[in-house]
């Protein structure tokens, strides 16, 4: 609710369209883009070796491609655990991915026709991702059993 400057009284928000939204396909390079309005914790809190072998400063595409190259190649050798699944900014760059490995070469310049996106390219990218992701949460997991279990050593 808000007021009124001419009658002081409280009246409804108005809504906003979504019929002239502008929709880019799996992220969005606006600044209204949930993906951009905070930085992600799992960055912030990350310790890099630098034998993980990603950059942190990945910025252009031909970097997102080797990156992508690179963890489902791990992931499919099984080099990819809860010890070093926070090493990995796969899952934090899974937008710039999205758009670059499953929408590579989709829209003809020339022609107004869209393509569909390539959907087992985006398969591949959205399987190693929930990898990643499911070794973070287990490594959350096994962390809080052991503060769970320190805790309750120091209540007894």
């Amino acid at each position: 609710m808000y007021e009124d400057d001419d009658n002081n009284e409280s009246l409804p928000i108005p809504r906003r369209s979504l019929v002239n939204r502008i929709v880019n396909h799996f992220g969005s390079d606006t600044e209204d883009s949930p993906f951009e309005s905070r930085p992600s914790r799992i960055v912030l809190n990350n310790s890099h070796s630098s034998d993980s072998g990603v950059d942190e400063y990945i910025q252009t595409p031909v970097q997102l491609i080797a990156l992508y190259e690179k963890t489902v190649e791990l992931a499919s050798k099984n080099k990819i655990n809860a010890q070093n699944a926070f090493h990995f900014s796969f899952v934090d760059r899974l937008p710039e991915i999205l758009d670059i490995i499953a929408f590579d070469d989709k829209l003809d310049v020339s022609s107004d026709d869209y393509h569909e996106p390539n959907f087992v390219k985006a398969g591949s990218v959205i399987d190693t991702s929930a990898k990643i992701y499911g070794y973070r949460v287990d490594a959350l997991y096994s962390e809080t059993q052991k503060l769970n279990g320190t805790m309750q050593q120091n209540d007894d």
